[in-house]
C-alpha cells in the first residue's frame, strides 16, 4: 500500500485521518521503550501496516455514523486546528 492507492480509494479517504492518528497513538505510546522511534524513521512504513490492519474496521465505523453511506468529501471541508 501506498499514498496513491488510498487516494483512489473513496474508502481508504473516508478513514484516512482516523487511522492516521491511530498510527501515532500507537508509534508514541512506548516511546519511551523503544527510544530508535524518537527519529521517526520507520513511522511511514508502520503507518501503511495500521492502515491494512484498521481499514475495514474504520470504515463500518465511519459507515454506521453516516447512515451507511461514506462522506462526501470538499476542499471546503478542511477543517484544522493548528
Amino acid at each position: 500500500m501506498n499514498i496513491q492507492d488510498i487516494t483512489k480509494s473513496k474508502e481508504k479517504k473516508a478513514v484516512f485521518e482516523m487511522v492516521l492518528e491511530e498510527a501515532c497513538r500507537q508509534w508514541c505510546c512506548c516511546i519511551d521503550e523503544v527510544p530508535e522511534r524518537k527519529d521517526g524513521e520507520g513511522f511511514s512504513d508502520f503507518f501503511y501496516e495500521i492502515f491494512e490492519d484498521k481499514e475495514k474496521e474504520y470504515v463500518q465505523q465511519v459507515r454506521e455514523l453516516n447512515g451507511g453511506k461514506l462522506p462526501t468529501f470538499s476542499k471546503a471541508d478542511k477543517d484544522y486546528e493548528r
